[in-house]
Order: C-alpha cells, then sequence, then structure tokens
C-alpha cells in the first residue's frame, strides 16, 4: 500500500503544480500587458507633446478632425456624432500603435515559450516604428509611393525619422514593461515527473 502511494505522488504533484503555473499565468499575462500598453501610451502622448514633430501630428489631426465637424454641423448632423468620431480616431490609433505590438508579441513569446529579453524589447519597438511605413505602404502603390517619397523634403524627412523614434522608443519601454512583469518566465513549464524510487529493506 505505501508503494502505491509513493508512485502516485509524484504524478499528482506535477498535476498540481502545472495547473497552479497555469493559473499564475493566466493572472500575470493580462495584467503585464496591461501595465505595458498604460505606459506605452503615457510615454507616447508625452513625447508626442515635447516633440515639435508630435506636435504637427496632433495638429493636423486636429484640424482634420474640426473640419469634419464643421461639414457634419453644416449638414445638420446631431452634436453626438463628433464625439463618436473623435472616439473612433482615438480608439482606432491606440489599438494600431500601443495595443496591437505589444499584444503580437505577447502571444508569440507566449506559444513559443520566449523569455528573450531582446525579444520582447526589440520586437514591440520595430513593429511599433513600422506603422506609419505600412500604413502609407496600404495607402499608395509600387511607384507612386517611390516617387512621393523622392519629393518630400528633408525636414519632412527629418520630421518622420523623429516620429519612428519616438514609436520605436514607446514600443520598446511597453515591451520591457512586459518581459519584466511576465516575461521572463513565458509559458507554462512542464513539470518533469521523476518517480520515487522505494527504499529496499535490508536483507537479514
Amino acid at each position: 500500500m505505501i508503494r502505491v502511494i509513493r508512485s502516485v505522488e509524484p504524478v499528482f504533484t506535477a498535476n498540481v503544480s502545472e495547473r497552479a503555473m497555469f493559473l499564475r499565468r493566466l493572472i500575470l499575462v493580462p495584467t503585464a500587458l496591461i501595465l505595458a500598453i498604460t505606459v506605452g501610451f503615457i510615454f507616447l502622448l508625452i513625447g508626442g507633446l515635447a516633440e515639435p514633430a508630435g506636435r504637427k501630428v496632433l495638429e493636423g489631426i486636429g484640424w482634420i478632425f474640426l473640419l469634419a465637424v464643421r461639414a457634419d454641423a453644416l449638414q445638420g448632423e446631431p452634436a453626438g456624432s463628433y464625439l463618436a468620431l473623435a472616439a473612433k480616431i482615438i480608439w482606432g490609433a491606440t489599438l494600431a500603435i500601443v495595443v496591437a505590438p505589444v499584444l503580437l508579441t505577447a502571444l508569440i513569446g507566449e506559444a513559443a515559450r520566449l523569455r528573450s529579453f531582446i525579444w520582447y524589447v526589440a520586437a514591440p519597438a520595430v513593429l511599433t516604428a513600422m506603422i506609419p511605413w505600412l500604413a502609407r505602404a496600404a495607402r499608395a502603390a509600387g511607384s507612386s509611393a517611390i516617387r512621393d517619397a523622392a519629393t518630400r523634403s528633408a525636414g519632412t524627412q527629418a520630421d518622420e525619422a523623429r516620429l519612428a523614434l519616438l514609436l520605436f522608443l514607446s514600443g520598446a519601454l511597453s515591451g520591457f514593461i512586459y518581459w519584466a512583469v511576465a516575461g521572463r518566465d513565458a509559458g507554462v513549464r512542464r513539470v518533469v515527473e521523476v518517480p520515487l524510487e522505494t527504499p529496499q529493506s535490508p536483507k537479514p
């Protein structure tokens, strides 16, 4: 009877440890994502206000929004539609710039059980910095995109480079926060079942 209990004990301990680790990750990963997204959004907002190129982008978005509001007002649209439009713009930009890169990095890291500091910092940083170019490539096609890039002024290209650096740093900071909270032990670790050897009774 004692031998049967000792043989079952390692399997029971392994199952309990794996379930506890899974529950721990189930709580830790969403918490890390919320912290990473919040920190990245705050950093991007402060950096955008402090950086002249970021202020230009915010001013441009503001003017576009005001023109849209004016056009809707001339057409007799209700005032609530303006707030809905602003909410859609802010929500879409937040999802694309702040949420998507770190979320994609976390999902891949959890699936592949990656715990590398370089992965969790570099991947969201590169993805976030590439978003403006990906959006531009989706709007333009082939030669027209190349011609547009060639005709942009040096000042415009410098502004775009500073914005890309700001986005890169925002993504890197979000990735670092996620790695520090949950990325260092990504994936549910499997517990190796080691059977216990029952001590043999000494022979007389």
